[in-house]
């Protein structure tokens, strides 16, 4: 499975845009979040666990920059969402196939992200 693709929502002060559909993480490839137009970390990543019973982990990757360290795990209880703006030079990618992207994975297919371009 290659790895989804996020479509961000560009928000402007004083509109309102309806969120694009959340985007399934896989465990293996996980999902990309475009972070060219804010790399100065103006980017809300949703975090959603779908499933009814149980916590899930969603992990946003290390960049592959000399701040990318380490993963970024959280636990995100039965059907809750969960916002998180996260340092672009810890996370996003600076070269390589995903360069300008920030990827995160999932513990399943329950955990799903959505992006938002804050003004």
């Amino acid at each position: 499975m290659a790895v989804a693709e996020v479509t961000n929502v560009d928000l402007v002060r004083n509109e309102a845009k309806e969120l694009k559909d959340a985007v399934a993480v896989d465990v293996t490839d996980g999902a990309k979040v475009d972070y060219t137009n804010r790399s100065d970390g103006r980017i809300l990543l949703l975090l959603t666990n779908s499933n009814a019973s149980s916590a899930k982990k969603a992990t946003i990757v290390q960049g592959n920059s000399l701040q990318g360290v380490e993963d970024l795990e959280i636990s995100i209880p039965a059907n809750k969402t969960y916002a998180i703006v996260v340092e672009s030079g810890k996370f996003m990618n600076v070269s390589g196939d995903n360069k300008g992207y920030v990827i995160t994975k999932g513990e399943s297919a329950d955990i799903k992200v959505q992006a938002i371009e804050l003004p």
